[in-house]
């Protein structure tokens, strides 16, 4: 595990950063992104942005600029009728890391409001979303461009403590062990009793912290045992108490293609999870 004094003070590695860089040189960039309109996309395009089937791939492909690469899943987590039914009851939900707004378009075509929504990104390509999904006029979630380790943003402040559902898909595995316990403290100030934690993250059947040469930033692979820890050492930093549940999954149980992850490490596997605060 690396040392404290060794993470940055940027939220985000710099291949997600938002400035100009060659993305054809990251093994995970695909300039033909046919094969991410998985049947639930295709069906949240046709039914909610009212796009034809035959027309999605050139839509799609002629708005994401920047790369159109995550399927929109969030329902595949275990407790995602539990969270929609939460959030159409009147509670607040907060997407770190919302990018174009997809999985909030999700949850608003299942019936949730979407003025309970809430996306959470440190570059801003809201109106990339709307553009993609053709719902400017009615949908009502609100956007906050902010680094989700920020301490002053007054829109962030605003939050704390009183999310019920935050949702990170995709975010957490970026960091090292200790860069992960920050970030995870940094979510549960947003928290209170009852609230949930969910989403996925890169994990692998051995916890282990990995370099991957393609991109020379060091990652820690969560596993399910090593992820209720994690929580546990969160806990015991910040005063409050969890209970976790994780499973891991196959890219493909994701309807990720094998190529997708055919540059990572052996074992690795996508960790899905469910992190309920008690206390």
């Amino acid at each position: 595990m690396s040392s404290q004094q060794d993470i940055p003070e940027y939220s985000e590695p710099p291949y997600t950063r938002s400035e100009p860089v060659d993305r054809a040189k990251f093994p995970f960039y695909q300039p033909n992104i046919n094969k991410k309109l998985v049947p639930e996309t295709r069906q949240l395009l046709e039914k909610y942005s009212h796009v034809p089937p035959e027309k999605q791939s050139q839509h799609v492909h002629k708005i994401a600029s920047i790369p159109f690469q995550a399927p929109c899943k969030p329902q595949r987590i275990p407790v995602y009728p539990e969270i929609l039914k939460r959030v159409q009851a009147g509670e607040l939900l907060l997407d770190v890391g919302c990018f174009l707004g997809h999985d909030l378009r999700r949850l608003a075509y299942d019936g949730a409001p979407s003025t309970n929504l809430y996306g959470l990104d440190i570059a801003n390509h809201w109106n990339v979303g709307f553009e993609l999904f053709r719902d400017q006029s009615h949908f009502g979630a609100h956007f906050i461009e902010a680094d989700i380790l920020s301490e002053s943003d007054s829109a962030l402040l605003a939050l704390k403590g009183k999310v019920d559902i935050v949702s990170a898909l995709q975010v957490i595995h970026q960091w090292d062990w200790e860069g992960q316990v920050k970030a995870a403290k940094v979510l549960a100030t947003f928290t209170k009793p009852g609230s949930l934690v969910v989403g996925n993250s890169i994990g692998n059947s051995k916890a282990q912290e990995v370099t991957l040469k393609s991109i020379g930033v060091p990652m820690y692979r969560q596993n399910p045992e090593s992820f209720e820890k994690l929580w546990i050492q969160v806990g015991n930093e910040t005063g409050t108490k969890w209970e976790t549940q994780a499973w891991l999954r196959s890219f493909e149980e994701m309807s990720f293609d094998p190529k997708d992850h055919a540059w990572m490490e052996d074992g690795v596997a996508m960790l899905e999870f469910s992190v309920r605060r008690t206390e």
